[in-house]
């Protein structure tokens, strides 16, 4: 029974939550704010009698006191109360100056009812001196001092590894550019050239493997210069697009013929003609030469 009786009681008093401001660091001019919460229960409200007014000081004054109810969103019942002081004066050296107390009154609404008093005691900040102590007149400390000049740092060894770096870099680039565009002046290379590489130390009693090698190697000058994969069905094509070619047909067809024995015969019989395949890249790379 005393439990449930002491809790509406203690309900009904106004309960405050102070956020105290920082204690150190001002100066002259600085404003200090003080933000409390005030809790305050139904049938009491606020006597705007008991809110501190603005009072002219020499040291610390209040500029603005501050009663915000409560928004829609939030308790109705909760309060926040600012104070906004100023420091107007400069001490000779660091000094507390107090924040004064300020004492809330809050009325009962109600005819009979009790009325309440909060109290925010006073705190103390530190105000420190705008201008400091001058320094004592000893040793060269009193006037001003010429300034210091720079520390000269010592650079041979950044720059060295700058130029190095630089250099590096330079190299890597020009390789890149080397891979990409080829050696300046030097001559693009052909396709038939790069076969003829393959073909011209081919034997004529060369080996299974290595004929299949060399009929791939004059297969791939002929896809690079044809622009794709060239079969005997688009040899047409191909002569109507390098017409340069034409001579070759007859040449062009009995190749495709042992190309196709070498790779897909049944029998997996292979008649190697090295002469037939030599005279082929070494025409194919004239006739590419007089088109260039």
């Amino acid at each position: 029974m005393l439990t449930t009786v002491a809790a509406p009681a203690a309900a009904q008093v106004v309960q405050l939550h102070e956020s105290p401001p920082r204690t150190y660091g001002y100066q002259v001019g600085d404003l200090i704010e003080r933000h409390a919460e005030l809790s305050v229960p139904p049938g009491l409200r606020l006597d705007d009698a008991s809110l501190p007014t603005t009072r002219p000081s020499a040291s610390v004054e209040l500029r603005e006191a501050r009663w915000q109810p409560p928004p829609w969103w939030t308790r109705h019942d909760t309060y926040k109360f600012v104070l906004t002081y100023q420091v107007l004066r400069s001490p000779p050296s660091p000094q507390l100056m107090d924040l004064p107390p300020v004492v809330l009154r809050f009325k009962a609404s109600q005819e009979g009812g009790r009325s309440q008093e909060v109290r925010l005691d006073a705190v103390p900040v530190m105000v420190s001196p705008l201008v400091p102590q001058p320094p004592p007149d000893r040793n060269g400390f009193g006037p001003l001092q010429l300034d210091v000049p720079p520390l000269l740092i010592a650079a041979e060894a950044t720059r060295g590894r700058v130029m190095a770096e630089a250099l590096l870099a330079v190299l890597l680039l020009g390789a890149l550019l080397v891979r990409r565009f080829g050696w300046p002046g030097r001559r693009p290379q052909r396709p038939f050239d790069d076969a003829w590489r393959a073909l011209r130390r081919l034997p004529a009693d060369a080996g299974p493997d290595e004929w299949r090698r060399a009929l791939a190697a004059l297969h791939l000058a002929l896809n690079r210069s044809h622009g794709e994969v060239l079969f005997v069905q688009g040899l047409d094509g191909f002569l109507a697009r390098r017409p340069a070619f034409a001579p070759l047909r007859p040449d062009l067809e009995r190749f495709f013929a042992l190309s196709r024995q070498a790779f897909f015969a049944a029998d997996a019989s292979v008649q190697a003609d090295a002469a037939l395949l030599k005279t082929l890249c070494r025409r194919a790379r004239a006739l590419e030469r007089e088109a260039a």
